[in-house]
């Protein structure tokens, strides 16, 4: 009887979604290490690669800006962006709690009024802290923004360089062939 409610039940099938992602972390896998004999994508000048230049794409990741220079984009530039992200994320739930904070300190320091508990020599208040810390994370936050606004604004010169590299060299070589 016991066996019979333990007996393992078969595996369902993959959802579309999970296959995906399976199949995005499987070529990840493959693609974390450029192969020994190919040249860098950064390798300059142009006369030492072989092709035309590749324009690179400003990418937005929910307000990080990043170069996407290839598809897929490697799985050490995804890490990075997935930390940035998880460490913005936090410091928005932590500022949604010390904001519900902050009001649950308002309420102590009423109470403390109301029973007369709250002496001369005290040196804060309930929501002085948690005001402090407040303050922090938001300074924190649009620290953050700033920064990669900034380094949005150097990545996009730097992709209309590269188009006006691109363009030049494309002149360039149309003048080449119709001699």
């Amino acid at each position: 009887m016991q066996r019979e409610i333990n007996r393992p039940k078969p595996p369902s099938p993959m959802s579309p979604r999970a296959a995906r992602k399976q199949e995005t972390l499987l070529f990840e896998k493959q693609t974390q290490q450029r192969h020994p004999n190919t040249p860098s994508i950064l390798s300059r000048p142009n006369l030492e690669i072989s092709g035309k230049r590749h324009v690179p794409v400003l990418v937005n990741a929910r307000g990080i800006p990043f170069l996407r220079l290839k598809k897929p984009q490697p799985k050490n530039l995804s890490g990075v962006i997935r930390a940035k992200l998880e460490k913005r994320w936090n410091r928005i739930v932590l500022r949604e709690r010390l904001q519900t904070d902050l009001l649950f300190a308002k309420d102590e320091e009423a109470w403390d009024r109301i029973t007369g508990i709250t002496s001369e020599r005290e040196s804060g208040t309930w929501s002085e802290a948690v005001k402090t810390a407040l303050d922090s994370v938001r300074a924190k936050i649009i620290e953050t923004d700033q920064q990669n606004r900034e380094m949005a604004e150097k990545m996009w010169n730097i992709v209309l360089q590269e188009r006006k590299l691109a363009e030049e060299e494309q002149q360039k070589q149309a003048e080449g062939k119709s001699p």
